[in-house]
């Protein structure tokens, strides 16, 4: 079937020189692969290159990475790796900026079992995607190295950066770059008949956990894999660190483990509320299996003395446990060699603020308030627990478009004639499309690609790294590990937080070790709040605000479906305000009797859809908690536009009205709000 990923041999005169993993295409009803940008006809799993290509393959547009990772790609050119034999041009050219290292982790050899401590900004992707690239050059499979990264955008990044250190950029597609949840979902998914997402991701990852120990069809499948890259080992803790260990330990004893970790940016270790103080040490358990240790020690992210002073000195206190202070000593010095006061983040002022600035805080609530007193303002927002955004270019494209299939001529009619905006043009729109499901460089099969949309995790080449489109970035320091800005405004609390495990510590470290150029420190304000589900909200007086804007607040049914619109004339016309205008202010959510006392979306003169059964469930939670009655929120707001995608096989679809119902594509607003209501005596 096209599309489907296959390992095949490339043959030269009839040796093999290489394996790779490609979709299959087809070439007049033939199979055929893509390789060297050329269309080549299989024979078996084989091809054979020592002749003429098939039939060229027209090349897409560069890629386009955000504008923080393209701007880190620039600066960090990918390095050498030993000869012989000789590696990708792309990587032998290292130029004259080229990193440099205490320890060189991309020249050990590909069976090496590492541990490399690389503090911030030492270039520590840079060289895992560096060792890939080097890897793959020296002929091991792209298929057969996996990379677990911690967060989807950094998945994204990573890929971007083999494929343009690749003689053949395609080969970054068959590596395997995952998420430690995702990569236990497969497993789980994938050898469980029964599998089910229960809303818990330590029922996932210990289901996988399980499997890998017990089933020895997963073990085979892993035993498979050539070469292990873990990121961010520091902040796998509980559960994860066991999963990662199983992973280990199911690879033969010649496949090469190289892990990345810095331990005083490990702040995930109570994330889930949980004492993990007791289990499992990732770190110390490679050790002890006789792991090597290195050192990336050169900070590339910033030549100025101040951040330098922090991201060198600073850390050395963390780690060296000798501050009797930690949590009042790191403050301090970050304040000290901060540029300038943010001052109270209550005065914070995001139209003053260049688009690409990092605003960080403590906490989820701290946030929701700043973008709530932000109002229509342009920002982004960076929270854990946030929907995915899938571009709003993809409704736009596919919302009527009811048959199976797209040409290519007739993606190209429609992009120009609904003048698409997007990031990039439309042969890179295209070539997105057909990576992810193409039956051939002509045709995309859609129900294929609405599968992959629908996804709780779908590809981030086609969504934004954040939830926004554009203005400054607010959001934890938590869901901000990774990210890097020029400018970073960092607003710590003014009370110390009652801390043994110095946790605090590195949570302030990460926050300050973000900028390149500029750090700028304010105070947090003393804010309590509450969690339902994950959902924040807090009293004020007689009134409370609520979180509005959770992942699952918003289905089909509440956009395009009969439960709130009777007729279709009803959704094409929200769908078209919507559409239209994007961003709004003050809208009212109301319980209503007419759909069943759910939550309404409406703007004073229409309704705009309404919102979910477990929306209505969590505000019910809240009401009992007060023993109070809650039938409205006020001031709820959209910050922009999104693509929200339902599978073929979705239940949804019963629900759905046409043409939404045969095309599986419509617009869906980017909601959020911190919504004030004054419940009711019942």
């Amino acid at each position: 079937m096209s599309g489907e990923q296959l390992e095949v041999h490339v043959r030269e005169n009839g040796r093999v020189v290489a394996t790779i993993q490609r979709p299959l295409r087809e070439l007049d009803g033939k199979p055929a692969i893509t390789y060297r940008k050329q269309l080549w006809l299989l024979s078996g799993n084989s091809i054979e290159i020592g002749g003429t290509a098939a039939a060229p393959v027209p090349p897409p547009a560069p890629q386009q990475l955000p504008a923080d990772a393209e701007e880190a790609f620039e600066r960090e050119i990918l390095v050498r790796s030993q000869p012989p034999p000789p590696l990708p041009p792309e990587i032998e050219d290292i130029g004259a900026n080229a990193p440099t290292w205490q320890d060189d982790p991309v020249a050990e050899p590909p069976d090496a079992r590492l541990i490399v401590d690389a503090g911030p900004g030492t270039g520590k992707t840079h060289a895992a995607c560096a060792r890939v690239a080097a890897m793959v050059g020296n002929g091991i499979p792209a298929s057969r190295i996996c990379l677990v990264s911690f967060t989807r955008t950094a998945v994204v990044e990573i890929r971007n950066r083999i494929a343009r250190a690749l003689e053949e950029p395609g080969d970054a597609a068959s590596v395997r770059i995952i998420t430690l949840d995702a990569f236990a979902w497969a497993v789980h998914s994938g050898f469980m008949k029964e599998a089910a997402l229960t809303g818990s991701y330590e029922d996932n990852i210990n289901a996988a956990l399980q499997l890998l120990r017990e089933d020895q069809d997963v073990r085979d499948d892993l035993a498979r894999m050539e070469h292990l890259i873990v990121d961010e080992a520091q902040d796998i803790v509980g559960p994860r660190a066991d999963l990662i260990l199983a992973m280990v330990d199911g690879l033969n004893p010649d496949s090469g483990i190289t892990v990345f970790a810095d331990r005083a940016q490990a702040i995930y270790a109570f994330a889930e509320g949980e004492d993990d103080s007791n289990g499992t040490n990732l770190l110390d358990a490679l050790a002890a299996r006789g792991f090597r240790q290195m050192q990336l020690t050169e900070v590339h992210r910033t030549a100025d003395p101040n951040l330098l002073a922090i991201f060198t000195g600073l850390r050395r206190d963390l780690l060296s446990g000798r501050k009797v202070n930690i949590e009042k000593h790191v403050k301090s010095e970050i304040r000290r060699l901060a540029h300038a006061d943010a001052g109270e983040v209550a005065n914070l002022k995001l139209d003053t603020l260049p688009d690409d600035a990092l605003v960080l805080m403590r906490n989820r609530l701290d946030v929701l308030i700043a973008s709530s007193h932000a109002g229509l303002l342009p920002h982004r927002l960076r929270l854990s627990g946030m929907p995915i955004c899938v571009r709003s270019w993809v409704a736009q494209m596919f919302w009527d478009h009811s048959q199976r299939r797209i040409s290519r001529d007739d993606f190209e009619k429609r992009w120009h004639e609904r003048d698409i905006q997007a990031p990039f043009d439309c042969a890179e729109a295209w070539s997105r499309c057909v990576e992810v499901a193409g039956d051939s460089v002509y045709v995309v099969d859609l129900h294929a690609l609405r599968k992959v949309l629908a996804r709780t995790n779908p590809p981030m080449q086609f969504c934004t790294p954040e939830f926004g489109t554009a203005g400054p970035i607010l959001g934890t320091i938590h869901a901000s590990k990774g990210r890097e800005a020029p400018t970073v405004y960092l607003y710590l609390q003014e009370t110390a937080v009652a801390d043994e495990t110095g946790e605090e510590s590195r949570v302030m470290f990460v926050g300050a070790t973000r900028p390149r150029e500029r750090l700028l420190v304010g105070t947090a304000g003393a804010h309590c709040g509450t969690k339902v589900n994950g959902r924040v909200w807090r009293r004020t007086g007689s009134s409370i605000q609520v979180e509005v804007g959770r992942p699952h607040d918003i289905e089909p049914s509440g956009l395009v479906g009969r439960s709130f619109f009777a007729r279709q004339e009803d959704a094409l016309a929200t769908q078209a305000a919507w559409a239209n205008q994007p961003r709004r202010l003050r809208l009212m959510l109301r319980a209503e009797s007419t759909v069943g006392w759910h939550f309404t979306i409406n703007d004073g003169e229409q309704r705009l859809g309404g919102l979910s059964e477990r929306f209505g469930a969590d505000i019910g939670k809240i009401a009992w908690h007060l023993n109070k009655s809650i039938s409205w929120l006020a001031y709820g707001r959209s910050i922009g536009l999104r693509t929200m995608v339902v599978a073929p096989d979705s239940p949804h679809l019963e629900s759905m009205l046409e043409p939404w119902k045969s095309s599986g594509f419509f617009y869906a607003p980017l909601l959020t709000s911190f919504s004030p209501t004054k419940p009711k005596s019942r």
